[in-house]
């Protein structure tokens, strides 16, 4: 087909001329065609003239094959140029040069017209394929374009928001800072707002006992209780872990207490996980701009050293001040010292004498935590408890102090003092599935019998139910160590104590004894305290000692064993040996 469409091309330069063809170009038309094998002829007409040139071609088939070929070009026909008469085939094509119509018909075996047919028609599907390809390009282009937008604000919002939440993370908070100092620098009452550090309280450790997706759980579910207590403009924010931000523009000081206050309620209910309630509580700070601090980026700090300080104080929430920073630098200070503290031994025990306030007999001692400090000295439980309990080391801890105790206790027997040492434990020490097993372990090692120790297990912060509780003391009590509750009577469950825990000693709070001597509703308390004791089978000791009267009132209530300032206060080892030497002991 192209070598027919360049031979009109050049036929067409030949006849371009408007004068009469001249002989010469009759001539080099004729050798145009006759290059060709194959029979052919070319037929050209314009207004002042018309000729025929022929190639091995029947002039009576060139004026058959002309009229056929201009009906076809008129009609159209131009897709299928091959014209067929009996037993022959024609493949033709028509030209327009300079007002002159150019006929070209060669001879053609069947197959050669078959393929310039094909030919042809592909070069229509082609044309045609190219366009829907285009159509389809640009339809592609636009799905993708829209996709790569969706994309990118998905991209956007994972920077921006917490994927386990859905919250805002840190990086939203620094940005809504950023707008909030650009947009209000003026002063005035909506140029002020107040930004809360939230965290859970003993979340690690329940994270810990119930696994990662229970712990998940539980960051949601409280993350939807903050969040419905808030009205916009607030906004919640998870910045890591059990931290979240709450941003209150235009919040005031007295606005923030209020906030704060309903936070903690909010957080202060139970949570199913497990098929136990769970309620690790919280704890918050708020701090105010611009009356706290007038620098934005400050304003996190603030807020989280208001936090620390409602954490040590449990007081579940703080405003800030200044001498809240000054306590939280050393707190910072203290827990990044945590670790070294007891790879060192520095944490070591005093130890608090208990009395049979009938004879002054010593029956035991509790083994009380403090801190040798190598720069602050010698720390109590105060400074550091909290730290501990809040860093994520309370398994660590409880087994060090375990392991102290024990020591201790070996290396008293080795002096013929079988005194059994009371070690303080936390229901969160009770998460610890193999708690029991080390404790017999210890017991092995150190060749102790049972009775040389006594688990004392606080009651007033119980995050686990008491079923829980009990589960994990069975196999405590299986080895034939004693349990006690310490602070007996501060928290709600005391009476659900003594009926599941099946305790060898209640432990009275001081606070019930500090005026037992004049106060009859205290006295009272104790009374029925003891009768209960008596009806579960359990000694009744009093903390807090610290009066002669005192002591004369328990004994009038049939309260026979103390401890307290009356007798001795916490003391080193070296301390109580002295101790011990000049009061009558009463071995186990």
């Amino acid at each position: 087909m192209k070598s027919m469409q360049l031979l009109l091309s050049l036929i067409g330069r030949e006849v371009s001329d408007p004068v009469p063809i001249k002989e010469e170009r009759l001539k080099a038309i004729k050798n145009l065609i006759s290059e060709s094998e194959t029979a052919a002829f070319v037929n050209v007409g314009r207004t002042e003239e018309q000729f025929t040139i022929t190639h091995n071609f029947d002039e009576q088939l060139v004026k058959e094959l002309v009229a056929i070929i201009g009906r076809e070009h008129l009609a159209g026909h131009t897709n299928e140029p091959v014209i067929t008469l009996g037993d022959k085939s024609y493949l033709w094509d028509v030209a327009s040069e300079n007002g002159a119509t150019i006929v070209y018909a060669r001879e053609t075996a069947l197959l050669d017209a078959a393929l310039y047919t094909v030919a042809k028609r592909l070069f229509i599907t082609t044309v045609i394929v190219f366009w829907i390809a285009v159509w389809l390009a640009l339809t592609l282009s636009s799905i993708i374009a829209k996709r790569a937008d969706e994309i990118n604000e998905a991209l956007t919002r994972l920077a921006t928001h917490d994927s386990l939440t859905g919250l805002p993370n840190s990086f939203y908070l620094k940005e809504l800072l950023a707008h909030f100092a650009n947009t209000h620098k003026d002063s005035g009452p909506s140029n002020q707002a107040c930004l809360f550090a939230i965290d859970l309280d003993k979340f690690k450790d329940v994270n810990d006992a119930f696994g990662h997706s229970a712990g998940d759980q539980l960051l949601i579910t409280l993350s939807y209780r903050i969040s419905a207590i808030l009205d916009k403009p607030c906004e919640l924010i998870r910045i890591g872990g059990d931290e979240f931000i709450i941003w209150a523009p235009g919040f005031s000081v007295e606005e923030g207490k209020a906030l704060a206050k309903k936070v903690i309620n909010a957080c202060d209910t139970t949570i199913p996980l497990n098929g136990l309630e769970v309620n690790t509580g919280a704890s918050v700070g708020f701090s105010h701009y611009p009356s706290h601090t007038d620098n934005l980026e400050s304003l996190l700090s603030c807020a989280d050293t208001a936090m620390y300080k409602a954490k040590k104080q449990r007081s579940g929430w703080e405003v800030y001040d200044v001498q809240n920073r000054i306590s939280n630098e050393r707190d910072i200070m203290l827990r990044a010292e945590l670790n070294n503290a007891m790879l060192e031994k520095q944490l070591i025990l005093h130890f608090q004498p208990k009395v049979d306030i009938r004879t002054g007999a010593i029956t035991g001692v509790e083994g009380l935590c403090r801190w040798q400090h190598p720069s602050l000295g010698l720390l109590s439980p105060y400074h550091f408890i909290d730290l501990i309990e809040h860093s994520g080391k309370v398994q660590d801890f409880g087994r060090y102090i375990i392991q102290s105790a024990m020591q201790h206790a070996s290396d008293w027997r080795k002096e013929n003092m079988n005194i059994p040492i009371a070690i303080n434990l936390s229901p969160y020490n009770l998460l610890d599935p193999t708690l029991a097993t080390y404790i017999s372990q210890l017991l092995r090692e150190f060749n102790l019998p049972p009775s040389a120790i006594e688990i004392e297990l606080t009651e007033n912060e119980t995050c686990i139910n008491i079923a829980h509780i009990n589960s994990a003391l069975s196999d405590i009590r299986d080895l034939g160590v004693e349990i006690a509750i310490d602070d007996f009577g501060t928290g709600m469950s005391s009476l659900a104590y003594l009926d599941n825990l099946k305790a060898n000693t209640i432990k009275i709070d001081k606070s019930f004894i500090s005026d037992i001597d004049t106060n009859r509703g205290h006295r009272a308390i104790v009374a029925s305290a003891l009768t209960l004791a008596d009806t579960f089978e359990c000694k009744v000791l009093a903390e807090g000692v610290e009066t002669q009267s005192q002591v004369d009132t328990l004994l009038s209530l049939g309260c026979f064993y103390a401890q307290g300032y009356f007798y001795a206060k916490p003391m080193c080892e070296r301390d109580l040996k002295h101790y011990i030497q000049t009061t009558l002991v009463q071995a186990v």
